[in-house]
């Protein structure tokens, strides 16, 4: 099709995608690593928790011939807004003329791809930049990490993830030992297996000496270190604390932590002249975290 002034801006389209796409290439994510990603086709989301069951209940039937009668109390609701992301950016017309599209236009494109992997990977690390946050809190009205979580709306007592250890070999074993125990609403041990260390870069060779002597490097006598083969070390460039520290338990946490994708990019003209064409790049989405138990942080002075 021969091009005119009416649809020029359109045929650019297809380049723009492409290089748009290389970009998003060249910066490697870690959000769809640690972040449970789904789509969405409503408004927002919204994920009630639940309560934990009393184990005794399973001992009714073979003690009194009663069947064991199970209710589950209502948790916290966790509500999932999604967000409008837009920019836009220009492209002259002489670019397409002089055969120079590919280049310039092309440049432009890749550096947005760049950008909004950026972005996004920003926006996922906030939830832990923000983990001991007051102003930032998930659905029980506390931040991700905290020393007074309530166990439930209608159940008092309080339950703890966090601390404020230095990464240390020690520290690990104690928070390893401290998640282990983590209980349910109801007072369960659920079983947690903490199996990752997320780290700023500044502490992934501390992180990965502890998690990967075979001796314990803390011992000058050959003692052997229990971490050896536990933790899986997760550093992420976007931490923007080079002391705090965080473990988790990966299986919990992909039930827990979630980011919904409401609109992938899209790329359109949103003005065209004679001489230039203006193209909106637009995303939405939203994350955060439906429950607190799969992580435990250190926010270390």
């Amino acid at each position: 099709m021969p091009m005119r002034s009416s649809n020029w801006a359109e045929l650019l389209l297809p380049t723009i995608y492409n290089f748009y796409d290389i970009g998003r290439q060249l910066r490697p994510e870690l959000r769809p690593q640690i972040y449970n990603v789904q789509t969405s086709s409503r408004a927002d989301e919204r994920n009630v928790g639940y309560g934990g069951i009393a184990p005794d209940a399973w001992d009714n039937y073979e003690a009194s011939g009663v069947k064991g009668r199970v209710d589950f109390d209502k948790g916290y609701t966790a509500t999932y807004e999604h967000q409008e992301y837009v920019v836009t950016f220009e492209v002259e017309r002489k670019l397409l003329d002089d055969d120079q599209y590919g280049i310039v236009a092309g440049e432009r494109a890749r550096k947005l791809g760049v950008s909004a992997t950026q972005k996004m990977e920003i926006d996922a690390a906030s939830v832990f930049n923000n983990a001991f946050s007051a102003s930032y809190t998930g659905a029980d009205g506390k931040p991700l990490c905290s020393t007074t979580h309530p166990r439930n709306p209608n159940k008092s007592g309080n339950l703890v993830n966090a601390g404020t250890s230095a990464l240390t070999k020690a520290a690990v074993s104690e928070t390893r030992q401290a998640m282990m125990s983590t209980e349910d609403d109801a007072g369960n041990i659920l079983g947690m297996m903490p199996n990752a260390l997320m780290v700023p870069p500044e502490l992934e060779d501390t992180a990965l000496e502890i998690v990967n002597s075979l001796q314990d490097p803390t011992s000058a006598n050959n003692a052997i270190n229990p971490q050896a083969g536990r933790f899986t070390v997760i550093p992420w460039h976007y931490l923007n604390d080079s002391n705090n520290w965080f473990m988790m338990d990966t299986v919990w946490m992909n039930l827990s932590l979630k980011w919904y994708n409401r609109t992938p990019l899209e790329i359109s003209v949103a003005d065209q002249t004679a001489t230039e064409a203006v193209y909106e790049a637009y995303m939405r989405y939203s994350y955060g975290w439906d429950d607190w138990r799969w992580v435990y942080g250190h926010n270390v002075s």
